[in-house]
């Protein structure tokens, strides 16, 4: 699969928001991994509910807000696969509203509440990154973020912006990581496989990208929160020598504390070894 983004370019690592404007008609992106990962989806909804879908009772109002945009969304700019708009269908419950949406797209999603202090109210997350949605419902961003490190730094400015993001300025961002598994579905801690070495780490990890967008929906005020992920073998990734060096660069200057936050753990060293 093409590698769309590349988010490495060698600098000091800080924790930064890096927010850029987003045009409406790229809020989705489908790629050639869409029928696998809606299949994933379709089993995780199933057999993973209570893990990966939740809605509060306050978030009722957002959930079908979103759902009628999100239709309108995908019935005006792709129409071959939603030749109709799927929000027309009959009206369903806050957290079928977010099971629906989870099914029509690749992204995850989440709603955050309209007023400060802003809190997660409802999401349908089925592909996390070594994080539980169970932990973390409820909870305002502060209290959400803690486990980043120095994210202390940038707190005052994340629950600035979620505070008074506007309806017809939607942004985006990109967060990675680097993962022993290509496995979508990464709840909760991971031990880490014993098997990799600096011999064999590069054919042994992947780069998991997350295209992260934010849109506050007009009539209700909640912010919508999407997460498309991309899973990319680091060989594929590597066999660019320039992409080899900026990731090298790059992840030589990620701190200790914050690649075990990331998951990476003892793949860090080895992965600045290896490259």
């Amino acid at each position: 699969m093409e590698l769309k983004y590349f988010p490495f370019h060698g600098e000091d690592y800080k924790p930064q928001m890096g927010l850029k404007p987003l045009e409406r008609a790229n809020w989705i992106e489908f790629g050639p991994d869409a029928k696998d990962q809606l299949a994933l989806k379709e089993r995780l909804l199933r057999d993973e509910r209570d893990r990966v879908l939740i809605a509060l009772p306050e978030a009722s109002e957002g959930c079908r807000e979103l759902r009628e945009v999100l239709g309108a969304h995908l019935h005006e700019f792709f129409s071959d696969r939603f030749p109709e708009n799927p929000a027309l269908r009959e009206q369903t419950s806050a957290v079928e509203c977010m099971a629906e949406l989870s099914r029509w797209t690749q992204e995850d999603w989440a709603l955050l509440s309209p007023r400060p202090p802003v809190r997660l109210e409802a999401a349908s997350i089925c592909f996390p990154s070594r994080w539980d949605l169970r932990t973390k419902i409820g909870r305002e961003s502060d209290a959400i973020h803690k486990p980043v490190p120095e994210f202390s730094s940038i707190a005052k400015p994340t629950q600035g912006f979620l505070e008074r993001v506007s309806v017809d300025k939607p942004m985006w961002r990109l967060n990675w990581t680097i993962h022993d598994s290509d496995e979508l579905f990464c709840p909760g801690p991971h031990p880490g496989r014993t098997d990799v070495t600096v011999e064999n780490v590069i054919d042994k990890t992947w780069l998991r990208v997350e295209r992260q967008t934010l849109r506050k929906l007009p009539r209700s005020g909640f912010v919508a929160f999407s997460i498309r992920t991309y899973v990319h073998s680091l060989r594929d990734v590597v066999q660019d020598s320039q992409r080899r060096m900026l990731l090298k660069a790059s992840l030589e200057r990620v701190p200790a504390e914050t690649a075990e936050y990331k998951g990476m753990g003892r793949l860090h060293r080895l992965l600045i070894d290896a490259l």
